[in-house]
């Protein structure tokens, strides 16, 4: 048996908020939760589906993981989109041919989004 990817989980203090964001963010839309604390985006037992579970202590520490986008040639439009529904850019790197910029979602959880 292997593993296989399962759900894209990010802990917050709203998830409700949370979602509603990355749902603009993906062109998505969030999903009712029949459960207290939490929210989804997608179909269960499909990937990606995204999951934002409610932690009451979020703790100060780095993102242990963080996702990748890929923008193709609208990268600065999408990184503008995306800075218009909440997020913020932490830098803009271009090294190798490629582009990418690291943002923060309203939650401060990191993410990139690139050229490729």
């Amino acid at each position: 048996m292997s593993l296989k990817p399962h759900a894209v989980t990010f802990d917050t203090a709203d998830p409700e908020a949370l979602a509603t964001f990355w749902a603009a963010a993906l062109g998505l839309e969030a999903n009712s939760s029949e459960f207290p604390g939490f929210a989804t985006i997608g179909t269960p037992g499909t990937f990606p589906f995204y999951v934002f579970q409610k932690l009451d202590d979020l703790g100060g520490g780095p993102n242990r993981f963080h996702i990748d986008f890929a923008a193709g040639d609208r990268l600065d439009e999408e990184t503008e989109r995306l800075v218009g529904l909440g997020a913020t850019v932490i830098a803009e790197v271009a090294e190798n041919g490629i582009r990418f910029n690291t943002l923060a979602d309203p939650d401060g959880n990191k993410f990139d989004v690139s050229n490729e």
